[in-house]
């Protein structure tokens, strides 16, 4: 029988865009199977996601969702600080050091605290986060709301960021088997797992460190994918040295424990470029670029240090208490600074403090190398917990929510991982942040905290990973899907 117009539904029927009518072409027979029916919606849902024009951008809907909820977050943290009381302005202690220091900026004193009796301590941290701190003081008020809001804006930022790293790792990585419209793909759901990651959104809202290091750390591995991409003979390989360079040394003045990491990331493009048998000649001169950014960044830190103590400080005078926190005979694995109100250890200046303390913990290693190889383990539990372990934080409900977000995260990041096995941008760049503060984390005390930065990046992992089950969940290892061809398909991950 022909076909009769008379006899098409009256109602709408969803087209490719989600919104218009279906061409009754694309709509399923009486004939098509649940899984050919399943792998059909599957190919319309790419191709609608690709064409990235649904009246707003996708991308540019994960921003505002992710700026949303990070204002959301801003404001119930203000709101359970001061319902505490007292004069905190965060949930975790850290932060009253980075508002103390952020206020001798803004008023233009001494870049001090005194603590543990009348010692003041001149490099107790790196001057990077109490700049920001003080800037937002300056522009929005002493009310912490101020600076939450403001950091809500990097959340939003630290997305678009997200976004621009994953295409830049995967757009152009032929190696890989993938395509442009792949990495635009991929790009855009890394982007929406950064806008939504629930520990990603309260990070925002916390006055710590984090806020201001995960959009520099960002930057930082988005000018080495660039540095990756380049290929022998061509231009512009200055720029993205030269902003590999400023964003370590601002990532460094705000979390120096990055500080071997752009060192780790170049020596692996290095050596990729030498195994390849490619030129290392563009690689040198791009190493001495990020170089002389990093030292432009990091210099007047330095030589106030270096007039300061008559000696050289790259970043700050903590490294023994954060050394003897992880490695003592009382150390659980968890951060416990209560050493710090030893009598043998408060009367000392900060040199002799950090001096003294270095000591012991190296002693303690040499002493009982078991009990520092069992802290470890118990370090490396702590990192990759699924749920929070700080004390505060800590409840059965917490808990479970936290293991139904985080184990399909990780889990998604661990198959990402291997499907990308054979990128190596995709290992240094986007994997290897998390295993970087693995490491130092085995050595340091230790908690999930920790992690979540190094977590941001892995989003585009994490994209790999859902791509791959949604692709599997849709059949696409079986018959080809109708409308879709097998030159489509094998731009999938």
């Amino acid at each position: 029988m022909a076909y009769d117009p008379g006899l098409e539904p009256a109602g709408p029927t969803e087209g490719e865009d989600g919104v218009g009518p279906r061409p009754f072409s694309e709509r399923p027979s009486m004939s098509e199977t649940p899984r050919q029916a399943e792998a059909g919606r599957f190919a319309r849902f790419r191709g609608a996601v690709s064409t990235a024009s649904l009246g707003r951008s996708p991308l540019w809907l994960a921003i505002e969702a992710g700026l949303l909820l990070r204002i959301l977050a801003a404001n119930i943290v203000e709101w359970r600080v001061s319902r505490g009381g007292g004069t905190r302005v965060c949930l975790f202690p850290d932060a009253e050091y980075y508002w103390k220091l952020a206020q001798t900026i803004r008023d233009g004193a001494l870049f001090q605290i005194v603590e543990w009796g009348d010692i003041p301590h001149f490099a107790l941290r790196t001057p990077g986060y109490p700049l920001f701190l003080a800037g937002c003081r300056m522009i929005a008020g002493d009310r912490p709301l101020g600076a939450r809001l403001i950091q809500a804006g990097l959340g939003a930022l630290t997305v678009w960021l997200v976004y621009r790293l994953t295409r830049t790792v995967f757009a152009n990585n032929h190696d890989a088997g993938e395509t442009s419209s792949g990495g635009e793909r991929l790009a855009l759901i890394a982007a929406g797992l950064a806008a939504v990651h629930p520990y990603f959104v309260f990070t925002s809202a916390l006055l710590l460190s984090e806020a201001v290091f995960i959009p520099l750390m960002l930057v930082s591995l988005w000018g080495g994918a660039a540095l990756w991409n380049r290929r022998d003979g061509e231009k512009g390989i200055a720029g993205p040295a030269l902003v590999v360079g400023l964003a370590s040394g601002a990532a460094v003045l705000t979390r120096p424990s990055w500080v071997l990491f752009p060192l780790l990331m170049l020596g692996a493009w290095f050596g990729f470029r030498w195994l390849a048998g490619r030129s290392l000649r563009p690689a040198l001169g791009a190493g001495l670029i990020a170089a002389v950014g990093f030292v432009v960044v990091m210099g007047p830190w330095w030589v106030r240090n270096a007039r300061l103590y008559g000696e050289f400080v790259p970043t700050a005078l903590w490294m023994g208490a954060s050394l003897y926190d992880g490695l003592n005979p009382n150390a659980t694995g968890a951060s416990d600074m209560r050493f710090l109100g030893d009598p043998e250890i408060w009367p000392l200046d900060e040199r002799g403090q950090n001096d003294e303390l270095k000591r012991r913990a190296l002693a303690f290693v040499r002493a009982e190398p078991g009990r520092a190889l069992r802290l470890a383990i118990v370090k490396l539990g702590r990192y990759w917990s699924p749920w929070p372990n700080a004390e505060g934080l800590r409840s059965p409900l917490v808990a479970i929510a936290s293991g139904l977000v985080m184990i399909p995260l990780l889990s998604l990041i661990a198959l990402g991982i291997w499907l990308r096995r054979d990128c190596p941008p995709a290992w240094i760049l986007l994997a290897g942040p998390l295993l970087y503060f693995c490491c130092v984390h085995m050595i340091f005390a230790s908690s999930m905290r920790y992690r979540t930065p190094a977590e941001v990046p892995a989003m585009g992992l994490a994209a790999v990973g859902l791509v791959r089950v949604f692709r599997g969940r849709a059949g696409v290892d079986h018959p080809t899907p109708p409308g879709e061809s097998e030159e489509n398909l094998r731009q999938l991950p």
